[in-house]
């Protein structure tokens, strides 16, 4: 129960903002050009501050060969996504294949995953967490990147991209266990807060411009949320009992493998000019119907590892 009550409290608070988003919108106190412009912020500054704070916060070191584990299934877990979206998205035109295998692969292992583990958990699943959400930040910011901008991943942009920009100043700070002083803490700290609302605004702002008609009727959402939703955390959970890690590592990884669509679908499709529409009805579907299976995900994983 206490799984259920954390997972649709985290729900509500994501689609409220959402409406929000979509209120805004429909009287013009949003427009497409502000939305793009908000995308933009979120990458390039806010996106950065979120990694270097999620690192602040981690708490204290663990075991680095716990924490390479971490990284490893948390690894596997993406490389699932990679290939169930190329089995199940071969025939779709280019502009709706790269959103919809985004839309599989990334999870919102941030917002949804860490406040659940937390409650779930608790600190040591947090810091765990944190190192998915690195993962995720890296793989998102090569393969993701390349995919969706439609280019080849060279140095500079592998080197240069906001994610691994905050990747570089986050980690020496969690490994050397740095004291950050308040003047500079504090500021990442309200600029990586602005993550969740100002995404959550885009992305209502984008489900505002989206036929509704077209929402209910697109096949393409409700495939997305079975793969998302159900398919890729199911093979993750049979995957782990082979590998059987630490029960903490199990529960947390399952949790965040079984997040809906994550937010940063809308702004890449944004951003690098993809289907934007069909983003918003995969975050916004997915995110709905996450009430019913994290939860689900969540017991299998206590289960299966005696947590």
């Amino acid at each position: 129960m206490e799984a259920i009550g954390t997972v649709v409290s985290k729900v509500a608070v994501m689609l409220l903002l959402i409406i929000v988003g979509y209120i805004i919108t429909k009287t013009g106190m949003l427009t497409e050009k502000g939305a793009a412009e908000i995308t933009s912020l979120l990458i390039k500054i806010v996106t950065p501050c979120l990694i270097i704070n999620s690192l602040i916060s981690a708490g204290k070191n663990l075991e680095l060969g716990s924490l390479l584990l971490a990284a490893v299934v948390s690894t596997l877990s993406m490389v699932i996504g990679v290939l169930v979206s190329l089995v199940f998205f071969k025939k779709e035109p280019p502009e709706r294949k790269k959103v919809l295998r985004f839309s599989v692969i990334f999870s919102n292992a941030g917002f949804m995953g860490l406040p659940l583990i937390q409650g779930i958990v608790g600190d040591t699943g947090v810091v765990y967490g944190s190192f998915f959400v690195v993962v995720f930040n890296l793989i998102c910011w090569t393969y993701g990147y390349a995919m969706m901008s439609g280019g080849r991943l060279n140095l500079k942009t592998a080197l240069l991209n906001p994610g691994i920009i905050g990747l570089a100043v986050g980690l020496p700070v969690y490994f050397l266990g740095l004291d950050l002083p308040a003047v500079i803490r504090e500021p990442i700290g309200f600029l990586s807060g602005l993550n969740t609302p100002l995404a959550m605004l885009v992305i209502g702002s984008f489900v505002a411009r989206v036929d509704l008609k077209s929402f209910l009727t697109d096949w393409n959402v409700y495939k997305t949320a079975f793969l998302r939703l159900i398919l890729c955390p199911a093979l993750y959970l049979v995957l782990l009992l082979l590998i059987r890690p630490e029960p903490e590592i199990f529960v947390s990884t399952v949790i965040q493998a079984s997040a809906p669509v994550a937010a940063n679908t809308v702004l890449f499709a944004v951003e690098y000019h993809q289907d934007s529409q069909l983003a918003s009805k995969t975050v916004a579907a997915t995110t709905v119907l996450s009430i019913l299976t994290i939860p689900v995900f969540t017991v299998l994983a206590q289960l299966a590892c005696g947590f």
